[in-house]
């Protein structure tokens, strides 16, 4: 079991903006607490390193679990799962019109939501909810 010292830990909660790399939830509007992700899980190699390490809710992150490949059904490709340390996410995703739902815009975008279930009906009625209170998505 990885143990990240709590210094790491509120390091990566800074710069990952307190708010989940994935579905872009902010800790505010959460009722558990954002968890600390391995990017390359240690069951794959990684490491309790803080380039390998960014924040995730639970849902995106139990979803994810060990992966880090996906099928993109579009392309017929296997592509390696985003990875919001290194990557923009505005570059591989969109909200919809309504902003309730996330869209992949490349390979490695559209297996993510996929993969981490991104669209599931309870996130979507949430971020319904969300957009009207002015919650979401967060403002950069």
């Amino acid at each position: 079991m990885s143990k990240v010292s709590s210094k790491i830990q509120a390091k990566v909660r800074r710069e990952a903006k307190n708010r989940c790399g994935y579905c872009l939830l902010p800790q505010e509007i959460l009722m558990g607490k954002l968890e600390i992700e391995h990017l390359l899980p240690i069951a794959e190699g990684g490491t309790d390193a803080e380039e390998n390490l960014w924040l995730a809710c639970r849902d995106c992150n139990s979803y994810k679990s060990s992966k880090v490949y996906a099928f993109d059904e579009e392309t017929e490709q296997k592509v390696k799962l985003f990875n919001p340390r290194t990557q923009d996410w505005h570059e591989h995703f969109k909200f919809n019109e309504n902003q309730t739902k996330i869209i992949g815009k490349t390979a490695c975008g559209r297996a993510t939501v996929i993969t981490l279930r991104m669209n599931e009906d309870q996130a979507v009625r949430a971020r319904m909810l969300w957009v009207v209170a002015g919650w979401y998505p967060p403002k950069d």
